[in-house]
């Protein structure tokens, strides 16, 4: 065999050698980033803060609740009553 024969038989089992090399890498890196957004989502979803609840009538500023284990099955009210404020005429600024 010429040494011509043989760089043509290394160059071609070469290429075969070198994609096969670097589709393993480009595999290996997509499991890498695959596991780290799976951590990433784990971490969010777990560690949520716990939600603020406010209500309001639109006449009152936001009052902040306290959220309850479970449903309120009695039959007293959990917030007080509206302030009763009679409509007044408001004067608009020009």
């Amino acid at each position: 065999m010429s040494k011509n024969n043989w760089d043509l038989i290394k160059r071609s089992k070469g290429f075969y050698i070198n994609t096969y090399r670097k589709t393993g890498y480009v595999l290996l890196f997509s499991v890498f980033l695959n596991l780290i957004f799976v951590f990433s989502i784990y971490y969010v979803y777990f560690n949520q803060s716990e939600n603020d609840f406010y209500a309001t009538s639109g006449i009152t500023s936001p009052i902040k609740l306290t959220a309850l284990e479970s449903r309120n099955n009695t039959s007293t009210a959990l917030l007080a009553n509206d302030p009763d404020n009679e409509i007044e005429n408001k004067v608009i600024p020009q």
